[in-house]
This record gives C-alpha cells, structure tokens and sequence, in this order.
C-alpha cells in the first residue's frame, strides 16, 4: 500500500512536472528594448503593447520592457535585433541600413499628424521596410519621435538669419545636417549623450529636438531661446527579429502587429497633448519662446532637396513627389 502511494506520488510530481514545462514552451517572452527613460512616452506606448499582446494572445506571449539603453545603445539594440538575439526595439537609425530612410526627415515635408499616418501606412515605407528584411529586421509601426525645433543659448531665432552662424549641434542624420547648412548653421553631428554637457561647455551654440527630447534633456538648464520651428519631423520605427517573427503563429503574428498599431496610435495622441504642456513647462524654467514663421523656414530650406535628389537620384524624387501628393 505504502509502495503504491509513493509511486502515484512520483508519477504525479513527474505529470505536474512535464505541464508545467509544456506551460513554459508555449509561452515565447519578447524582450523589447528602448533607450529612453521610464517616463517616455515611448516606454508608456510600449506598456500599452505589453498589456494588450498579452491580452490577445491569451498569455502565450510575455513581454519584458527594458527602457533606459538597459541592453545598449539605439546602434547596438538594432544590431541586437538583426542577430536575434534582442526580440524587439525602437530606431531613429534604420538609415544605416537603408539611406532612403533619410527622405522621410526631409524638411516641412508633412501637412500634420493625419498626413504623417497616411505616409507610415503607405506602399513608400513598407518597400523600404523590405529592404530591411535582408538585415534580418521586420519594420512593424511606427512612434512619433516629433516636430523637431531648435534651441540656442546665443540669441532669439525669428527668421532663417537669425541661424545663420550659430553652431548647432545635430544627429549623423543627411536630413538635420543638409537642412541646417542650407540655414547657414554650421552643422555639428554628435551623440545625443554627449549634448547636455556640449551645451554646458558652450562647444556648440545650439541643438534641435522634439519638445519631448527638450524636456528630458534638460536643455532648459543650459539654454535660454527656444524657436517652435516644426522644420524635421521625426518616426521612431518599431522593429521585431525576423527570426522571432518568423517562429510566430499567423495568430501570434496578427496579435503582434494589431497591438502595435492599437500602442502607435495611442502614443502619436499622447504626444500630441503632451507638446501643449511641455511648451509651457519650458516657458516656467525661463525659457523664452519664439514663433518664426514657417514659411520663411520652408524656402529657406528648400536647397536641402537639392543635395537628396542629387544622392538618391529619380528614386528619391518620385518618394518625395509621392509623399506629398498623399
């Protein structure tokens, strides 16, 4: 009798065993790294993907968020994720791998936020999108990074003259540089890491950034004028591994993709509210706010076309033409 129980007991520690593990083995947890803090609303959007994905997928997927450059810098995650060995994570820099990336920062090129997701949506960024594959990355949405404006310590910026001379700092990025040379800036390429104390030390006059990046930034402590020029608008682009992607279920798939569109969509309203808020927190750490007008900043920057379609050829015309015609 004795010798009968502890054998059930066995077989039924082994059975809970062996579903515990099956439990596991249907679960794939999706690592997803951002570099940027918790308070971002990159992070925030990514919370909305966790909550929702895992809803859809009845648990068979888990999703583990890692903002703050925990796993790497922008370069390394993207590096991660085209070797497999990061699931997911958000990029301004898909330009390594595909120049053309760059035509989308071109200057004054958006009407607004509807025209933005009209373009995201289109045939023009999933073509590119595919260009990605070969790298071993799956581009499937998008996060507003936003309206880019620019900051100085020297002076007010009301009209193009007014950059002109000024020493301003911008991302390894064709669109920022070729649109501040054609204002007269001299351009600056630097790590965004390295801006606040660049700042700081006066090694560059100025920078342009998304109110949202001012803000973290800090740059109100070490700069005095800021223009709402909306010159650059900015896409973060979500990617997933390719080799996760392609271990996923049509299900799990469709789960993935409608969730980062429900995350996508949630974040580009967030930001929207958030800049009207943000303008005036600046405003109260002493910022003084100017209003340029945009179209003096549109001609003025019109010569930046010139240097893309001389790089990109008919190619980046027709994107161009077509990106505007939508």
């Amino acid at each position: 009798m004795k010798r009968c129980w502890f054998v059930s007991m066995v077989v039924a520690m082994f059975v809970t065993l062996a579903l515990a593990a099956s439990g596991d083995a249907g679960q794939s947890t999706i690592k997803f790294g951002i570099g940027h803090p918790p308070t971002h609303s990159f992070v925030k959007a990514t919370e909305k993907f966790k909550e929702t994905v895992e809803k859809r997928s009845n648990g068979q997927l888990k999703v583990e968020i890692y903002p703050s450059s925990q796993l790497g810098g922008e370069r390394e995650m993207q590096e991660m994720v085209a070797l497999g060995t990061l699931e997911m994570s958000v990029s301004g820099i898909t330009v390594i791998y595909e120049p053309l990336y760059a035509l989308l920062e071109a200057p004054f090129l958006y009407r607004d936020r509807d025209h933005i997701k009209k373009v995201m949506a289109s045939p023009i960024v999933a073509e590119l999108g595919e260009s990605l594959l070969k790298k071993g990355i799956r581009y499937i949405g998008f996060y507003e990074n936003g309206f880019r404006n620019i900051t100085n310590g020297k002076r007010p910026i009301n009209t193009p003259a007014d950059v002109k001379g000024l020493k301003i700092r911008t991302p390894e990025n064709l669109a920022q540089i070729e649109t501040f040379k054609a204002l007269g800036a001299v351009a600056t390429p630097m790590a965004f890491s390295e801006l606040y104390n660049a700042l700081a030390q006066g090694v560059v006059d100025g920078q342009e950034n998304p109110l949202q990046n001012i803000w973290n930034g800090k740059f109100y402590e070490v700069q005095k004028h800021l223009a709402i020029t909306g010159h650059i608008y900015n896409s973060a682009y979500i990617l997933i591994s390719e080799k996760f992607w392609s271990g996923l279920s049509a299900d799990l798939r469709k789960a993935v993709a409608d969730s980062i569109q429900e995350a996508s969509n949630f974040q580009l309203d967030m930001v929207a509210n958030l800049d009207k808020q943000l303008l005036e927190d600046m405003k109260g750490k002493g910022m003084q706010v100017t209003m340029p007008d945009r179209n003096a900043f549109r001609t003025a920057t019109a010569p930046a076309y010139d240097v893309f379609y001389a790089k990109f050829g008919d190619r980046g015309k027709k994107i161009i033409e077509a990106i505007r015609g939508m």
